[in-house]
C-alpha cells in the first residue's frame, strides 16, 4: 500500500472520529492531533525524535473559552440571579469532575495519544480525560473560531449532557473538600482577610495559605464565597479531586 494512501486513510478516519464527537467538520487536522496528545506520549519516543506537540498548551486556551462561554451562558440564562449564583453554577459545570464526566460521554480517551499504562489507572485517566476536553476546546477555537467552539460548550457538552436544574439543586463546598485534604497530607489552613470598596459595596479579599504559605487570592461580595472561590482554585493546583 502506497505510504500516502496509508496516511490519507488515517487522516480520513481521525477526522470521521472528531466529527463524531463534535458535530464538527476539522479544518486543521493537526491542531485536534495535538489537542489528543497526552504528554506522555513523549515519553515513548527517543530524545532525538520527542517533540514537545503534547496538549498543555491548548488546554490552558481552551480552559479560557470555556470560562467564558459558560460565564455567558450563565449570564444570559438567568438574567434576575446575581454574581455569587453565577459563579457558583460556573464552577458547578466546568469543575474537573464534570469535565470527566462530559470526557467519557463523549469517548474521548478511546482516540488520544497516552501512554498505555495510564488507561489502567481511573484517577490519573479522571485528570488527563479533562484535561483532554479543555484543550480539544482550544484547537476548536483555532480552527473554526470563537462562535463555533461557544456552540460547541453550550449547547454539544451543556445542553446534551448537563441538567441546569439539578445541578442548581447539588451542593458542591470546594472548601470542605480541600480541608479534608489539608488534614489528611498534615497542612495548616489559614486566611488572610481584607476588605476593598465602600461600606455598601464591600468586597471580602481572601488569601489562602498553606503552613503560612500564600497559595491563591480571591474576592467577592460575600466572605463565603470568597473563600470558596480560593478553595475551588487550589483544588486544581494541587489536582485534589
Amino acid at each position: 500500500m502506497p505510504i500516502r494512501h496509508f496516511f490519507s486513510k488515517e487522516k480520513l478516519k481521525f477526522s470521521s472520529q472528531i466529527y463524531r464527537i463534535t458535530g464538527i467538520r476539522p479544518g486543521r487536522i493537526s491542531i485536534y492531533r495535538e489537542a489528543l496528545r497526552h504528554s506522555s506520549v513523549n515519553d515513548l519516543e527517543s530524545e532525538k525524535k520527542a517533540s514537545k506537540n503534547d496538549n498543555e498548551r491548548l488546554e490552558f486556551l481552551g480552559d479560557a473559552i470555556l470560562g467564558s462561554a459558560v460565564a455567558e451562558m450563565l449570564f444570559l440564562s438567568f438574567p434576575y440571579k446575581q454574581e455569587g449564583f453565577l459563579t457558583e453554577m460556573r464552577t458547578r459545570i466546568v469543575n474537573r469532575d464534570q469535565m470527566a464526566f462530559l470526557c467519557y460521554k463523549l469517548g474521548l480517551v478511546d482516540i488520544m495519544q497516552i501512554k498505555p499504562e495510564l488507561l489502567k489507572n481511573p484517577v490519573a485517566i479522571k485528570t488527563i480525560g479533562s484535561n483532554a476536553l479543555e484543550a480539544l476546546i482550544g484547537a476548536i477555537y483555532l480552527d473554526k473560531g470563537y462562535k463555533v467552539a461557544k456552540n460547541f460548550i453550550v449547547h454539544r457538552l451543556v445542553g446534551q449532557y448537563l441538567d441546569l436544574e439539578k445541578l442548581m439543586n447539588t451542593t458542591i463546598s470546594y472548601k470542605a473538600v480541600l480541608l479534608k485534604w489539608a488534614q489528611q497530607n498534615r497542612k495548616v489552613v489559614s486566611w488572610i482577610h481584607n476588605r476593598e470598596g465602600t461600606e455598601n459595596r464591600e468586597i471580602h479579599v481572601l488569601t489562602l495559605l498553606f503552613d503560612d504559605v500564600e497559595v491563591v487570592t480571591d474576592k467577592n461580595r460575600t466572605r463565603k464565597m470568597a473563600e470558596e472561590l480560593c478553595c475551588e482554585k487550589a483544588c486544581r493546583i494541587f489536582g485534589i479531586e
